[in-house]
């Protein structure tokens, strides 16, 4: 077998070329001036890609959790920016609703909820869905509905072949937030009181924060919800259970929807 050790011809080539489409940088002043620049907004160019990425996926995130959160579209443009705070009282509300969105990463963990009570039409509801829509944007889970809307669904899934009531009763014990709307608006049956008193108490052992909007406080809404006399013990445990964990507050004054239309 020939000795291929000292054949010229297989040795290997004295150049070895690479293909490439960066260009070869000069080391002149000029040159790495120019380099400077051009990776710079390079990047910059990298950085708005990314930032623009991240607005994408937050924007479908945020989507995503308004889908499942119950809240409708008239009641999505119910802003902090929108509410008129343009009394003493209506500043006091405006000012205790935005301190508790604000403040929710520490809520969160403690269980902290709101007792909202006042007369129809006094922006009760709109400051509900002005945390709601604050806290979607930062990527919380949010469900708000009314009292008859969150039994209906409930009372809705025993014949519903793709939902369980297990599912949906899941959902309102473990978002992030729950608000009950309009609380003693719904039909007082012992079916209905029951499955408020199973959400709000595991919510309650959970540390898990509820926001309640009503027309009633505390006692005349167990008068409310227990119009011939009986399971006031189940409803009287609700409501100190939510009053234990909850900041009131009480919007008593004028019609606030006939005020925005001034």
């Amino acid at each position: 077998m020939p000795d291929l050790t000292n054949d010229r011809d297989n040795a290997p080539p004295p150049w070895i070329f690479r293909w490439t489409n960066m260009p070869i940088r000069c080391t002149c002043p000029d040159a790495v001036k120019h380099w400077e620049r051009y990776d710079a907004e390079q990047e910059r160019k990298r950085l708005e890609k990314e930032k623009e990425q991240q607005r994408m996926w937050h924007r479908r995130r945020v989507n995503d959790l308004l889908a499942k959160s119950g809240i409708r579209k008239r009641f999505q443009q119910r802003t902090f920016e929108r509410f008129k705070a343009d009394t003493p009282g209506r500043k006091q509300a405006y000012n205790a609703a935005r301190e508790y969105a604000e403040n929710f990463a520490i809520i969160k963990e403690t269980g902290d909820g709101l007792y909202i009570e006042g007369t129809n039409g006094t922006g009760k509801t709109h400051l509900a869905a002005a945390i709601a829509m604050y806290l979607t944007d930062k990527e919380y889970s949010v469900i708000m509905k009314t009292s008859f809307d969150l039994l209906d669904e409930i009372k809705r899934a025993f014949d519903d072949a793709y939902t369980s009531e297990h599912e949906v009763m899941k959902a309102y014990r473990e978002c992030d937030l729950l608000i009950i709307d309009d609380l003693g608006k719904e039909q007082c049956t012992d079916w209905s009181m029951s499955i408020l008193y199973s959400i709000i108490n595991e919510r309650y052992e959970a540390m898990k924060p509820i926001i309640i909007t009503t027309n009633f406080g505390a006692e005349d809404l167990i008068r409310t919800l227990t119009p011939r006399g009986y399971g006031c013990q189940k409803i009287e445990s609700i409501i100190s259970r939510l009053r234990e964990v909850s900041q009131t507050l009480t919007m008593a004054w004028d019609d606030y929807r006939s005020r925005q239309e001034e």
